[in-house]
């Protein structure tokens, strides 16, 4: 079984660690909102999203994760939100992988998340809902 609170208090660690303030509150954004949009319209729209507003080349990177979130916090080449997306989006892909699904690139998680047909999203709320709540008490709010 999953510990999904460590796995959670591992990324906001990371995040805390790596990342400026901006790149911190821009997390947290993301992590409040994203919960949702994986209950309404499922996972494989929720990573497309992530990917399609930071990059797949961010959230998909073959390094460890804490090596994929201090790359994306030092980039001089993408803006606060560009950088929100793509560490909830690393996040969730480490999350993924928990649950045995390759996650390798976009498209082949996009079809297996499809095959599974809401049960990583089942599997994944107890997951997104730490971060939410760790991301909330940590990182302040964008103003």
């Amino acid at each position: 079984m999953v510990d999904w609170l460590e796995k959670a208090i591992r990324c906001v660690e990371l995040v805390e660690r790596h990342c400026d303030n901006e790149a911190k509150k821009a997390f947290r954004t993301r992590s409040r909102q994203m919960p949702s949009e994986l209950y309404y319209v499922g996972a494989p729209y929720a990573l497309a999203i992530l990917a399609a507003r930071s990059s797949e080349r961010h959230i998909f990177t073959g390094k460890s994760l804490e090596e994929s979130i201090e790359a994306v916090c030092k980039a001089s080449d993408m803006g606060k939100e560009e950088k929100g997306y793509a560490l909830y989006g690393l996040c969730l892909v480490d999350a993924l992988r928990e649950l045995g699904i390759r996650a390798e690139s976009l498209t082949s998680t996009l079809r297996e998340l499809n095959k599974l047909r809401g049960v990583a999203e089942a599997r994944l709320a107890e997951f997104v809902d730490w971060v939410k709540k760790l991301a909330e008490a940590k990182f302040e709010h964008e103003s």
